[in-house]
């Protein structure tokens, strides 16, 4: 879950932590973990690392003129790093309406067997329209509920804010059709990593990589469908 980018939990993170060390005088270093917050939509704002290290580097020299111990200070902040720099390539396989009074659905060929956060807890992840057409691409916006390809009622893309099963309807731009992209921005951390791997029967999709010249390079090939099941064993009774 992490401390967030308020500089008043780091400051108590930071004193909790060193009140320990101080406890155990063999303590050369002090992790303090990551959990930095990553401003994914537009309207989010990611931590600013100067204001919540401030107060900790004050903590840090008072630990020393107090004990006159110099400990070491290790973060994690793998997810501030690279959350925003990978993104999930998606088909729209169907649009469906549920009349005047419902929804407008997008179907996409993906979900959360590659992105679980939004059905976990409600996580938002900017959704782009490329439509096929350049006309299409000039239409006014339109609103829409992304939902993955799995057989499960909480396969939702667009979920409300920390509501994982409250719908909410997504302004795109332009009306969608079946075979425009979507692209599913901020997904760089904890995406790959902790999907739904094979579920439904899904084998893992492929991952490219864009290198400093531009170019795209393959990095993990798209599994074949036969390795779902390459590592089952026969079993037959009685024999």
């Amino acid at each position: 879950i992490g401390s967030g980018s308020d500089p008043a939990v780091w400051t108590r993170v930071a004193g909790l932590s060193l009140g320990l060390c101080e406890l155990l005088p063999s303590v050369t270093t002090l992790n303090l973990g990551g959990g930095y917050k990553v401003g994914r939509m537009a309207a989010e704002k990611s931590t600013d690392l100067s204001t919540v290290g401030a107060p900790v580097k004050a903590a840090f020299e008072a630990f020393a003129d107090r004990t006159g111990r110099q400990l070491a200070l290790e973060i994690e902040p793998g997810t501030f790093l690279v959350a925003n720099s990978g993104a999930l390539l998606t088909t729209v396989q169907d649009i469906v309406g549920t009349g005047s009074e419902g929804h407008e659905f997008l179907k996409l060929d993906s979900g959360m067997t590659e992105l679980l956060r939004p059905s976990l807890y409600g996580a938002q992840h900017p959704l782009v329209l490329v439509p096929r057409r350049q006309s299409d691409a000039e239409a006014e916006a339109h609103s829409y509920i992304a939902v993955g390809h799995c057989c499960e009622s909480g396969d939702l893309v667009t979920p409300a804010p920390d509501e994982p099963e409250t719908l909410l309807a997504r302004a795109l731009c332009g009306a969608a059709a079946i075979g425009d992209l979507c692209v599913v921005e901020g997904a760089g951390a904890y995406c790959s990593s902790m999907c739904t791997k094979n579920y439904n029967s899904f084998p893992e999709v492929a991952e490219v990589m864009v290198d400093l010249a531009g170019v795209p390079r393959l990095i993990r090939r798209r599994q074949p469908v036969e390795q779902i099941w390459a590592n089952e064993v026969p079993f037959m009774p009685g024999l």
